[in-house]
Formats: structure tokens, C-alpha cells, sequence
């Protein structure tokens, strides 16, 4: 029995690790979590507090090098991040320091990626991605609401024609 529920538990939580299993979050009146409060390294080692990016819409992706989806993905929100400079982008990875800093040596992006290893897992959960499957993309408003989440790879033609409602801030 107890190996039934663990085999359950494992597969709920891999559902998001898979390629085109996409679904859309309800968004919520406010942020559950203050991401704002905290602070990760970025691919210099050097801590960066996420309150430098309060005060105008956002765009966060949890991602890291060993999931495919994520990777795939990572061109389409560069090549967002530089459509939409009004919004900001930041990339969250859940793994090494060591890891991303590779990956950027092969796929390079413009916005900013930072380490959060496990926190990060916690971060996304708090979020609203109860499964912790991998990509999860947050848009938050410039005054830190959550306005939309997205569990799994991302559409970037759908992603780029809700950012064009997004209000400047």
C-alpha cells in the first residue's frame, strides 16, 4: 500500500517534467508569498536581492539545465524579454551554480538568471505549482500580484499576446 502512494506521489509530481503537458493556473488577487523578500545568487556568485525588481510587471521562470522543456523554452523568453522591455524577466534555476553557467556558455540569455537550488522548489510551490514540476512561469503586476501562472513549456505566441495587455507600470 505505502508503495502505491509513493509511486502515486512520484508520477503527480512528474506530470509537469513532461514535454507539452501544459496547464494553466488560476491566477490569484494577491501574491501568496513575498518573493521580494528574498535574495539568490546570480552567475557570479553575487547575491541579489529580488526587491530590485518590485515596481514594475515580471515575468519569473523556474527552470533548470536538466529539464528539457525548460530549455527548449529559454530562446522564446529571451527573444520576450527583448520584445516586451517594459517587463522584466528573471529566470530562477533550481540547480548549480556550475550547471548554469554551462548551459549559458551554449544557450546565452539577456535576462537575468539567479540560483536558488531547493528554495526555489519551495518558492514555486508557494507560487501556486502544488506539483513542483518544472518550467513554472509567474506574471506578476507592478504592484507584486500574481496575474497569471503557467505550469509546464510555454507557447510563446500565447505568452507574447497576454504580455501585450500587461499595463506598463
Amino acid at each position: 500500500m505505502k508503495r502505491r502512494v509513493l509511486l502515486a506521489a512520484a508520477l503527480a509530481g512528474a506530470v509537469g517534467l513532461l514535454p507539452g503537458c501544459k496547464r494553466e493556473e488560476s491566477p490569484a488577487a494577491a501574491s501568496p508569498v513575498d518573493l521580494f523578500s528574498r535574495s539568490y545568487p546570480d552567475t557570479n556568485g553575487v547575491l541579489q536581492p529580488l526587491a530590485q525588481w518590485e515596481g514594475r510587471p515580471l515575468v519569473v521562470n523556474f527552470w533548470a539545465t536538466w529539464c528539457a522543456p525548460c530549455v527548449k523554452e529559454m530562446p522564446d523568453l529571451d527573444r520576450l524579454s527583448k520584445e516586451f522591455p517594459h517587463i522584466h524577466f528573471l529566470g530562477i534555476g533550481i540547480d548549480s551554480s556550475d550547471n548554469i553557467a554551462q548551459f549559458l556558455q551554449k544557450v546565452p540569455v539577456a535576462y537575468p538568471l539567479l540560483e536558488a537550488r531547493a528554495d526555489g522548489l519551495d518558492l514555486m510551490r508557494d507560487l501556486g505549482n502544488a506539483s513542483g514540476g518544472l518550467p513554472f512561469t509567474v506574471i506578476m503586476s507592478s504592484d507584486g500580484k500574481i496575474m497569471r501562472s503557467i505550469s509546464g513549456q510555454i507557447d510563446p505566441s500565447e505568452l507574447a499576446g497576454y504580455l501585450r495587455s500587461v499595463p506598463r507600470a
